[in-house]
């Protein structure tokens, strides 16, 4: 071969494509089937970290305190298996497993495996790519301050629709639930406190002197051409059922106060007429927080629910005294502490006022702002409130109430019926409730039409609805509720 040939020969590419394509399809088959293959086994392993995180938080979250029961391992499994079902991505050899951190009992330690099945790298004998994930899950349950507010009306004497023991015992025997799901909160203070509430409230032994008014007005009979009629009189402390120390009205406050009858009458709305006591159908944060100033200072004092002076009421009563957040050593503690507080169970049914004294004794700005800190040193406080009623709101036109008497008095201002106008008060109290950060859970006992109290619960998964058998239930489930549940890792 001549070299002018050899050289055209080097020059002509004629018939070179194929074993290039031939030399170079293998590599491309390798790039382009790993990147596929690798691409899904990425988006299972995140799949099955989701899921593996839904596991351990759910597990968590049922805990009570820092017991961790089969049941509660059963729990996260269903959940992980509900958010990594079978034949997810043709996983192999799935497996999930979840155990309580040995050297800190608030946390379980989490981790989920699987076998990813490969599609064009199976030519070069990779069948699977293995993926593994961990997920750890803690409850920070740190500092709570809670108030129970709790319905202890005439309703609540009686068994539910579905029969069984009286809707009181129910709750007396069913709020050791929450206790329970907080008491082994390692490192965490949680406070209670405790506002029973009919148609008025019993917290006079929480105030100060110069919160009470000394003279006060309440409806008088009179008869007048044969005909009974109502009017308007002024009564001195003196003169009142606590006028026991002659003259000396400091002391008749001092015993109203700590009568155990400390129930009162709501003081007029922040900005409305003192003389005569006028109410908005809404409620204010000035109405929540504004205290009286001193002992002169009648536009923000509070009245005293008094039987032995009002007249032309067909119904009255006193529930138990309410008591401010503190801590309980013991479960016994706390049970005597509900016990004493559902002991009197009488009237109506004014969510309003008792939603109103809730948010006062957990409020950061008025009577109790000494009392309620919004950390304990580094660690936040969380608040909340837990509401439980057994019905729907009812007033009635002549019940001796918080607000007196109401179709003589008519301190109530707006148009629509007396329910109605309460309901918007008590709504009101709610949304306030939402604004001061104030996680407000809702529990309807034997209640068949929630839709005036369901609103009131921060979320819809902070409402439950009860029958009373399983009222300890749903507070241990308000109990694991409370506090801070977050992945660790």
């Amino acid at each position: 071969m001549t070299p002018q040939v050899f050289r055209r020969l080097i020059r002509d590419t004629g018939g070179n494509v194929l074993p290039m394509f031939a030399a170079g399809i293998l590599p491309l088959i390798a790039l382009v089937g790993g990147a596929m293959d690798i691409s899904v086994a990425y988006m299972a392993r995140s799949k099955l970290q989701k899921s593996c995180d839904a596991g351990v938080l759910a597990g968590r979250q049922v805990m009570e305190g820092t017991s961790f029961r089969p049941s509660d391992r059963d729990e996260a499994r269903r959940f992980f298996e509900f958010n990594f079902p079978d034949g997810t991505y043709s996983a192999r050899d799935l497996t999930f497993a979840v155990e309580q951190n040995p050297t800190r009992n608030t946390e379980l330690l989490g981790s989920a495996s699987a076998a990813i099945p490969t599609g064009l790298m199976r030519i070069f004998g990779y069948d699977t790519i293995p993926v593994s994930v961990d997920c750890n899950a803690a409850k920070d349950v740190g500092d709570n301050d809670i108030v129970l507010v709790l319905d202890v009306t005439g309703s609540m004497a009686f068994p539910p629709s579905t029969g069984g023991p009286p809707k009181i015992d129910s709750l007396r025997s069913g709020a050791v639930g929450l206790y329970r799901a907080l008491e082994d909160a390692n490192g965490s203070t949680t406070r209670f406190g405790i506002v029973p509430y009919s148609h008025t409230v019993n917290i006079a032994r929480s105030l100060g002197n110069r919160d009470i008014l000394t003279q006060q007005q309440y409806v008088d009979v009179r008869t007048r051409f044969g005909r009974l009629t109502y009017t308007s009189k002024t009564v001195h402390i003196n003169q009142s059922t606590w006028g026991t120390n002659g003259n000396n009205s400091n002391a008749n406050t001092q015993g109203f106060r700590t009568s155990g009858d400390g129930c009162i009458e709501e003081r007029a709305s922040i900005g409305r007429s003192t003389n005569p006591i006028r109410y908005a159908t809404t409620i204010t944060l000035a109405d929540v927080d504004t205290v009286a100033a001193s002992a002169n200072d009648t536009a923000h004092q509070f009245g005293r629910y008094d039987p032995g002076v009002q007249r032309g009421m067909t119904q009255y009563g006193c529930p138990s005294e309410a008591t401010t957040l503190r801590t309980y050593d013991s479960e016994t503690a706390y049970t005597n502490a509900i016990n004493a507080a559902t002991s009197r169970v009488t009237g109506g049914t004014y969510h309003d006022i008792g939603m109103l004294w809730g948010l006062r004794f957990i409020s950061r700005n008025g009577y109790f702002a000494a009392d309620n800190p919004e950390t304990r040193g580094p660690v936040p406080v969380n608040q909340h409130i837990v509401f439980m009623t057994d019905g729907r709101l009812e007033t009635g036109p002549t019940l001796y109430s918080a607000y007196g008497v109401e179709t003589y008095q008519q301190r109530l201002e707006g148009s629509g019926t007396q329910n109605s106008r309460h309901i918007s008060r008590f709504k009101d109290a709610c949304t306030l409730a939402k604004a001061m950060r104030v996680t407000v859970w809702v529990i309807a006992l034997d209640v068949t039409d929630t839709s005036d109290i369901e609103g009131c619960a921060t979320s819809s998964s902070n409402f439950f609805v009860s029958d009373g058998s399983d009222l300890e239930d749903v507070f241990a489930e308000i109990g694991r509720g409370i506090g801070n549940l977050r992945l660790t890792r």
